[in-house]
Order: structure tokens, then C-alpha cells, then sequence
């Protein structure tokens, strides 16, 4: 069971203890991210991510990461849309060194500008490396996000970047690192001493206060001007293959999130998925499809897409909206509600006390789902019948959630074509 204890300074330590297991998973989530940064400052977050990785090892001497390799301990980062996820890993005994990385994090920053002009040009090469800019992501993102912070990118631009100076990184630091926008998540075995020991350095550590309300950050998504009102919105960019990506607004009041992940399994990625089966199987359209369910507390989206020869983009287009068609309007028959995913094989989690740290502390304290045990997650996704999966196709599946993004020639791609196929979503 889930159990929280609170430090001396207010952050929230949350823990599920599986003493079967000879590792531990301490992860301190920063509720920060791109979702939350102004214009100018845009990439800011995952900057800060980097200067604080790089910012412990100067603490420490330039000895950091010995001292990680010598117990074995794993330790890294990860930035998203809406929060930071920094995390250590390693053998039970060692639960003193991953406690002592994490309490490290809320330092000041003691780099001096040469130190962040490297890590500036660190960014920089990543951000030319992914080549976002030119992805079918980013791209997608500017359509569905269009006119909020969620448009942008996580990196930041070469342009942003080179606005983020050390005095900025440390104020940014100070104003996101206030109680109300941190938790620590620790699994896997440890002993009550070594809680203990992680509250008491944390708790040792002075915070400063929300200036603002909009300081404390909650998961709620700026909304684009056209969400929920995009019929069938179409936007091409130019390029010398064809992909197509279908986007579905989510509200969240409305659309049962539950129902959305098993939908997206159904659809999508089970071995007998309409999508494999009827468009690879079948007609060898694609090799395979890749999406996500984006989830925020107030809106979402349902996406998905695939890659196909130019010839075949009607033909894609059309057997798309026939699949969602058919369950946006029939029922599923129980034996096709592949449940195993989050019933049957969810015990696995605690076998894994690295994404079971994941899972638990973003369902519970990013989405605030108020899971105490895995066992209530798998009893919510249990409790998934034919009629919800249904309704929540039929919410979703609408010309007015959908934006579909392609990258292919804009000459010879015919929209006003594509849009009568995708404007029959719902019929």
C-alpha cells in the first residue's frame, strides 16, 4: 500500500515498500515543464535539468559519478511537457547514496557561466541531433497546441536557449522548486530507517515560497482556441515520404481516461489490433502504426499514425475511418477488451520497482487518479465494459476532435479529397 510521510520543509514523500525485491527506486518529480514556461523562456526546464545533473557533480568534487559506478548505482533524468522526473536507482544497501543524489538536486546552482555556456552547447547539439524541429511530433504539436506554451518544444529553440543565462536558470530554480510542486516516489525494498533518512535531508533543505498562484502547478493544459471545434482540420508539411497522423482532442470532464487506454490497446496494439490485422496483415499498407494517449488533468488527446505510399492515402484514410466508425458504434464483444495489459499482467509491476515508480507516482500524483494500491488500478481497469469503450469511442471519434497531420507533397496530396473521407467520422 501506497503510505506518505512529510519532511521538516513540506515535500511530500510518498512509498510502496515490496520487500520481496533487493533493489530501490527513489524518484523526486518536479511538476515544471513546457506546459508551464513563457515564450521567452521556453526550454528553460530541461535546460535546468542538465545544469542540476551537471551542478551534483561539482558539489561533489567531480566525483559523482565514481562514486555512482563504485555501488552500482544508476542515476538519470527525464524531461516532459509537465514534469520532471529526476531518479536513482541501485542494490538496497546502497539506499544512503541515492538519497543523498536526490536531496543534492534542490542546491543552489554553483556553476559559473562558462560551466552553463557548455552544457548551452550540450542542448544546442541535441536539439540538431533529434532534428525535432523537422519531426512529425513537433509538427503536430504546433497544429494540435496551436497558440499555447504546448506548441513548442521541450529542448527550446537555438534562439531560447541562447536567452537562458546562469542568473535566469537560478531564479527559474528557486521558482519552481517550492513544496507544492515537488514529491519524492520511493519502491522497491528498503528499511523504515532509510525513509527516515531521505525525510530528514530533504526536510533539512530550505525552500522558498509561491510568489504567485500561478507558481503552484497543477497539470491543468493551456487550450488551443480550436480544440474541440477543428472539423476535420488538415495541414500538410512537405516531404519526400508520406505519414499521416491522426489526433483526437480529449476532454477530460467528458472522456473516460480508463477507457481511452484500453481503447488505444485495442486499436492499436494487440496482436489482433484492426489496424495491424486489416491495413499490415492484410493489405501490406504499413509495417506498424506508433501513438500514445497524451493525458493532462483537463484536456487530452488520442493519437496515432502511420507511413504509407502516397497512392495509398485515401485508401489508408478511408479504412481508418471505417475501423473508428465501428467502434464508435458497436459493441465489442468481451473476448476482444484486452484487459491482460492492466489486469492479468499489471502484478508485474511490482516486479519492476522502476516503472512501478513511474506508474504510481503520475497516476496518483500527476493525474491525481487516488490509486492506495495496485490492486485498485487493476480493479478500475477491471471494471472497463463493452458500453464504455463504446461511448468513448463515439466521444472521441468526431470530425471536430480531429486534426490530421501529414507530411508528404503538398502538390500532389488533395485535401478537399481527404477531408470528405475524414469528415464521415461519426456517421
Amino acid at each position: 500500500m501506497e503510505e506518505r510521510m512529510t519532511a521538516k520543509n513540506g515535500i511530500e514523500i510518498y512509498s510502496y515498500k515490496n520487500p520481496a525485491l533487493h533493489g530501490f527506486s527513489i524518484s523526486l518529480f518536479l511538476r515544471a515543464g513546457l506546459m508551464y514556461e513563457q515564450a521567452e523562456e521556453q526550454g528553460i526546464t530541461h535546460f535546468l535539468e542538465h545544469v542540476l545533473i551537471r551542478n551534483i557533480n561539482k558539489q561533489k568534487g567531480g566525483k559523482l559519478y565514481a562514486t555512482l559506478d563504485k555501488h552500482g548505482v544508476e542515476f538519470n533524468a527525464a524531461t516532459y511537457s509537465e514534469m520532471v522526473q529526476f531518479y536513482t536507482h541501485g542494490a538496497s544497501a546502497n539506499f544512503s547514496v541515492g538519497a543523498d543524489v536526490i536531496a543534492s538536486f534542490f542546491n543552489p546552482i554553483i556553476l559559473n557561466a562558462s560551466e552553463i555556456a557548455t552544457e548551452r552547447k550540450r542542448i544546442k547539439a541535441e536539439i540538431r541531433e533529434s532534428d525535432e524541429k523537422n519531426s512529425m511530433a513537433s509538427f503536430s504539436a504546433a497544429q494540435v497546441y496551436a497558440d499555447t506554451s504546448l506548441a513548442g518544444s521541450i529542448t527550446g529553440t537555438n534562439k531560447s536557449v541562447d536567452r537562458i543565462t546562469l542568473t535566469k536558470l537560478e531564479e527559474y530554480r528557486k521558482r519552481v522548486f517550492i513544496k507544492e510542486n515537488l514529491f519524492i516516489y520511493v519502491t522497491g525494498s528498503f528499511d523504515d530507517s532509510d525513509l527516515s533518512h531521505l525525510c530528514d535531508i530533504v526536510g533539512s533543505i530550505e525552500l522558498c515560497e509561491a510568489r504567485t498562484e500561478s507558481d503552484i502547478h497543477a497539470n491543468i493544459a493551456p487550450v488551443s482556441r480550436y480544440f474541440g471545434n477543428r472539423d476535420a482540420m488538415i495541414s500538410i508539411k512537405n516531404a519526400d515520404y508520406t505519414s499521416l497522423r491522426f489526433t483526437f482532442d480529449m476532454d477530460m470532464a467528458s472522456v473516460d481516461d480508463n477507457a481511452a487506454d484500453m481503447l488505444y490497446d485495442m486499436l492499436l496494439s494487440g496482436y489482433s489490433s484492426p489496424f495491424f490485422i486489416e491495413m499490415s496483415e492484410e493489405r501490406g499498407l504499413f509495417y506498424d502504426t506508433s501513438g500514445a494517449v497524451e493525458k493532462f488533468k483537463n484536456v487530452g488527446n488520442f493519437y496515432f499514425g502511420y507511413e504509407v505510399k502516397e497512392r495509398d492515402v485515401y485508401d489508408a484514410a478511408a479504412i481508418t475511418v471505417d475501423i473508428l466508425n465501428d467502434y464508435a458504434k458497436n459493441l465489442r464483444p468481451p473476448s476482444e477488451i484486452i484487459k491482460a495489459g492492466y489486469v492479468d499482467n499489471a502484478l508485474l509491476l511490482y516486479d519492476d520497482m522502476r516503472e512501478f515508480n513511474f506508474t504510481m507516482a503520475y497516476d496518483n500524483h500527476i493525474m491525481d487518479a487516488g490509486y492506495k494500491t495496485l490492486e485498485d488500478r487493476i480493479a478500475a481497469y477491471r471494471a472497463l465494459t463493452p458500453e464504455r469503450i463504446r461511448d468513448t469511442a463515439r466521444a472521441l471519434f468526431r470530425p471536430e476532435n480531429l486534426t490530421l497531420t501529414i507530411k508528404g507533397s503538398k502538390k500532389r496530396i488533395d485535401i478537399d479529397r481527404l477531408k470528405k473521407i475524414v469528415n464521415k467520422l461519426g456517421e
